[in-house]
């Protein structure tokens, strides 16, 4: 299923008695890897950190959160006396896995009282502090004041630690559907934007522009709190699964996309900036051939993919880089000079690879200049 695109505008409260047919990724190539369809008794602790902050106007129990007959249900209750210093709980489950680029999909059904502020949204997290210093992007898939039983907010925060990074592509529409009832709810995220989606429909797509932004890992949220006035009433949000699907592959030297990298010879740390500021770039003993690092990718589906390697051009560096490509064809070879032009994405060609990860690039040093190795990324075509 294609998305179609849906202008925000205001039509007639649709009154749902039944879910919508859930939703998938916009177009082919996705691979599931991380689900939870709530299926159980209970949360599954080993997936899930409970959201315990105490934000706005209510604390956040864990105990308000439970699961069963296939729903994830956040009781939203009245406290008497205060707990935490608030006369109102909410609640909420964080993904203890951080993911990336790709399709984020759950299907919910907002509060039926006013006061109540309901999200899907990711960001760097364990649900203890929304706050917390390693909070760089923050996406709201979905985000309802419950006073407006039909508006939605969806868009892209760019932090910077504790204080506001200033930039917020987002938009806030009415949605032309009562978000009492279930919906479907889906971001699809890629390198250079997010595209939200309600029930398989485009809504809006926000700028995401790698200058201004890290290539952060996030947590998955699925919370609701008293926000952003005082609650005038017990209620609850229900979530009936979420789901990631995957597409493109990057892979870094270091941090969680480090997982199929490797090196021979001796590499070291560098101070030349590489596509992604928090992770250093490396170089080889300079004027020496031979020294070899390698990205070996783990594909969830076989099909063709554009490879790309991210070129760091310096003064210094490596003329005559050579890099490798392993495919389900053989081995292509192209030549990198990273003397000139400009820092960036460089393709080193189109090539069809099996699922997991026999596919790989290697870069091996000339022997003039300095090698320089930090990202490849293989893209789903």
């Amino acid at each position: 299923m294609r998305w179609r695109v849906l202008a925000a505008t205001a039509v007639a409260v649709t009154a749902l008695t039944v879910a919508p047919a859930a939703a998938q990724p916009p177009t082919t190539g996705y691979t599931l890897v991380f689900s939870d369809e709530f299926s159980g008794s209970a949360p599954n602790t080993s997936v899930w950190n409970f959201r315990t902050d105490v934000k706005a106007g209510s604390a956040q129990r864990p105990s308000n959160v439970t699961v069963g007959g296939g729903l994830m249900t956040i009781d939203l209750k009245a406290e008497s006396p205060p707990y935490q210093g608030k006369n109102w709980s909410g609640g909420g489950l964080v993904s203890k896995r951080a993911l990336r680029y790709g399709y984020y999909e759950t299907r919910a059904k907002l509060p039926a009282v006013g006061g109540w502020h309901t999200s899907f949204w990711m960001m760097a997290g364990d649900g203890s502090t929304t706050f917390g210093p390693q909070r760089r992007t923050e996406i709201d898939v979905l985000e309802n004041d419950s006073v407006n039983a039909r508006t939605i907010h969806s868009g892209v925060h760019a932090w910077n630690g504790e204080g506001d990074g200033g930039h917020h592509p987002g938009s806030t529409y009415d949605s032309g559907l009562d978000l009492r009832q279930w919906h479907t709810y889906g971001a699809d995220w890629s390198e250079t934007s997010v595209k939200f989606s309600v029930d398989g429909q485009l809504r809006y797509t926000a700028p995401y522009t790698p200058d201004q932004w890290t290539h952060d890992y996030l947590n998955i949220w699925l919370t609701s709190i008293a926000y952003p006035t005082t609650a005038n009433g017990p209620s609850t949000a229900q979530f009936d699964y979420v789901r990631y699907w995957q597409k493109d592959y990057y892979l870094d030297n270091d941090g969680p996309a480090a997982y199929g990298y490797g090196e021979s010879g001796a590499w070291y740390d560098s101070t030349v900036d590489g596509w992604n500021f928090t992770s250093p770039s490396r170089y080889a003993t300079c004027h020496t051939a031979g020294n070899t690092a390698t990205w070996r990718a783990r594909l969830g589906a076989a099909g063709s993919y554009q490879v790309y390697v991210w070129k760091i051009a310096h003064s210094g560096s490596d003329p005559n880089t050579r890099y490798d490509v392993a495919h389900q064809g053989g081995v292509a070879t192209t030549r990198v000079d990273g003397t000139g032009g400009s820092s960036g994405w460089v393709s080193l060609g189109t090539h069809t690879f099996a699922a997991g990860d026999s596919g790989y690039v290697r870069l091996t040093s000339s022997g003039t200049g300095c090698a320089r190795a930090d990202a490849v990324k293989f893209v789903r075509r």
